[in-house]
């Protein structure tokens, strides 16, 4: 399904807009303090655009006039045209000759076997039913209990909840197993409460997908309608005691989660759920401590999990899972879920199935196809100058902690050691021998093998995988993400910034830069992934990337208020009349982009007849963006501010740019320095 295709921002969101269907909408040309030139059809060959008053328009204009968002995408612009570069870049690679290696000839044969429709359309949906034949068997909450634990995990169709190793955040040497609450279809447990326009395009899509799989299966009109409503109606009872999303994404969500239990307590707190025995089912033996992420979600399922309640929990894991299935079974399904993708993300049209079936080989065997595409794109000497340039940059940031006013020399020395303590990681891994998948197999389709046993071969692998890994300490030298990924992250658990090979590309960064727009797109971001060690949410983990106390308690109250300060000016913003930011769960990254442009500022200082203008706009031609209404929405709930915003709020922050354009009060780009909100 699209949602594998490895780009940033991996949104499910909604089509294209022009600006004749804004007529029965808001006034999506009411944004204050300035228009939300990121939405498809705001900015026009008459709308105003000067640097003094809206910098992110008045550079990208012209290129926000001339972008069209891509057939099959929700979004357009610099990251897109990253996404996809790396997308032809790996269908390029499956469109040759199979390598001999064992690993990567496994990703060769996921492709073919993604690519044999004659197969798949011989199974049709006959896999799936044999899935769900045994639960539609099920007649009591006890049986149901024994067919959790008697079903092996990978032909399972859908989990009530989510159990497994998870790094354990006050110890991140080790790994605890952890109990997480099941997905619900539309997401956001707050939906259930309030249903917003978003949800109900969700709902509509996912629901009529799911009512096509049910009718393919045999069931008719009137029972697949009746299963959708079994799985809303327990979805809603389920969902006052899940996190919102906006809570999911708040600093201190980090802490609200670690709830630990003993093995006598959460065997009391699962009452007749079986937790414990799937868990030893797959392998894992009995262990001194649990964490059960949500008590609340997990006293509620408890509640909820009875007999009389059996018809709904039945009808919630098998919609679940058909909507799952739907795109690894037969053309006539594949289109199906291929349609409600879209209908959810607005793009329009499909992608070829060679580029949609190689990215997601690439995000199913990951390590396998990022050797394969080291090999074939990345260059050492490339490797070695973002190393080289993550060095500088955080030797840099010592003037960032050095000169913060309201440190103290105690919480200053905590922060520096920390600082020295971040390992930088460029491109790929040095060796690849921590991420073998020699145990893995299947049968390609020159051998008879199909599409649904290999999916399944793949996940038993993996579920084995993780049994094995949870006994031994965390591996902190591993990679968290495949450089085939179009992304750059700072990980808090082992203290670590990572620059992805696929991100290091063309608007991001390519050996003909200027110094100036070198440190204005791939500095700025190595700049805001350190940042990330030093946010509202970097800032509860030490330098061995526990969670624990490195502030003092007035140091800490005062980032506390700061964060507090930015929160409220984003709370300020309205992308248009009536629609709100949330500035709760964006205080992170505003923080991180904020100081990235400030080390680079440092950095330039430097730097002889250094070119401010031309840093400033590579800046802002890195978050230039076109999006789909729907993609708004979901950039609105996500914790990274939207392009234009990232530019803007950003740069109105510091007095070097300011100067560059003669920016004074009553400009639209001007900030008072007793309202700026850099954290550092």
């Amino acid at each position: 399904m699209k949602k594998l295709l490895s780009i940033l921002l991996t949104l499910a969101l909604f089509a294209s807009l022009c600006a004749p269907a804004f007529a029965d909408g808001p006034d999506y040309l009411s944004g204050t303090p300035w228009i939300c030139s990121d939405l498809d059809g705001v900015v026009t060959e008459e709308t105003t655009a000067d640097v003094k008053d809206n910098f992110a328009l008045a550079v990208n204009k012209e290129k926000i006039l001339a972008l069209e968002i891509p057939e099959g995408y929700p979004f357009g612009g610099t990251l897109m045209d990253l996404s996809l570069k790396n997308a032809e870049d790996i269908k390029s690679m499956f469109l040759g000759d199979a390598p001999e290696e064992h690993d990567m000839r496994l990703a060769y044969d996921l492709f073919k076997l993604m690519m044999d429709w004659d197969s798949r359309n011989a199974l049709g949906v006959a896999p799936l039913k044999e899935a769900i034949t045994p639960l539609e068997a099920v007649s009591s909450i006890d049986e149901l209990s024994a067919y959790f634990v008697n079903t092996r995990d990978e032909d399972e169709l859908a989990p009530l909840f989510y159990t497994g190793p998870y790094p354990d955040s006050v110890d991140s040497t080790r790994y605890v197993l952890a109990v997480m609450d099941a997905d619900t279809l539309l997401g956001d447990s707050a939906e259930y409460e309030k249903l917003t326009d978003y949800g109900a395009i969700k709902k509509e899509a996912l629901t009529e997908l799911a009512g096509k799989m049910l009718n393919k299966l045999g069931y008719t009109e009137e029972e697949a309608q009746q299963k959708i409503d079994n799985c809303l109606a327990f979805e809603t009872m389920l969902a006052p005691a899940l996190y919102t999303s906006e809570e999911q994404q708040k600093p201190d969500f980090r802490e609200k989660i670690l709830n630990y239990y003993s093995l006598d307590e959460l065997k009391a707190a699962q009452g007749p759920v079986p937790i414990l025995e799937e868990l030893a089912a797959v392998g894992y033996p009995e262990a001194e401590q649990y964490m059960v992420m949500n008590p609340a979600g997990l006293a509620k399922l408890v509640e909820l999990y009875t007999d009389e309640n059996l018809p709904l929990i039945k009808d919630f894991i098998i919609v679940h899972g058909v909507i799952g299935a739907s795109g690894s079974l037969d053309r006539e399904c594949y289109e199906w879920s291929y349609a409600c993708d879209n209908a959810v993300s607005g793009a329009s049209g499909m992608i070829d199935d060679e580029t949609m079936f190689s990215a997601a080989v690439a995000e199913t065997l990951r390590w396998p196809v990022a050797q394969l595409y080291t090999r074939t794109y990345l260059k050492q000497e490339d490797k070695d100058r973002i190393l080289t340039l993550m060095e500088e940059i955080l030797d840099a940031y010592h003037g960032i902690i050095e000169e913060a006013d309201f440190l103290s020399d105690e919480t200053r020395e905590k922060a520096i050691e920390k600082l020295e303590c971040i390992e930088p990681r460029s491109l790929y891994p040095d060796s690849w021998e921590k991420y073998s998948c020699e145990e893995l197999n299947f049968k390609g389709p020159e051998d008879g093998g199909t599409l649904w046993e290999a999916n399944r071969s793949i996940s038993a692998y993996n579920i084995a995988k993780s049994v094995k890994e949870y006994a031994e300490p965390v591996d902190k030298e591993k990679w968290n993400m495949p450089p085939t990924t179009v992304n750059c992250f700072y990980d808090w658990s082992n203290n670590t910034i990572t620059i992805l090979g696929a991100f290091a590309q063309g608007g991001a960064y390519n050996s003909d830069m200027s110094d100036e727009e070198l440190l204005g797109t791939l500095g700025a971001v190595i700049g805001h992934e350190i940042s990330h060690g030093f946010d509202s949410t970097g800032a509860q983990y030490d330098k061995d990337g526990n969670l624990a106390v490195w502030w003092t308690e007035e140091d800490y109250a005062e980032f506390l208020r700061r964060n507090q300060k930015m929160e409220d000016y984003y709370n300020a913003i309205h992308p248009w009349e009536g629609q709100n930011l949330y500035g709760s769960i964006v205080t992170g990254e505003a923080c991180a982009d904020m100081a990235g442009i400030k080390v680079a500022l440092r950095i330039a200082a430097e730097k002889e007849n250094f070119d401010y203008d031309a840093f400033f706009r590579a800046y802002a031609g890195l978050w230039l963006d076109k999006d789909t209404l729907q993609m708004i929405y979901r950039r609105i709930n996500d914790v990274h501010p939207m392009g234009y915003l990232r530019v803007n709020c950003t740069l109105q922050q510091f007095d070097e740019f300011l100067n560059c354009y003669g920016i004074t009060e009553g400009d639209g780009m001007y900030l008072a320095p007793e309202d700026r909100v850099n954290i550092w």
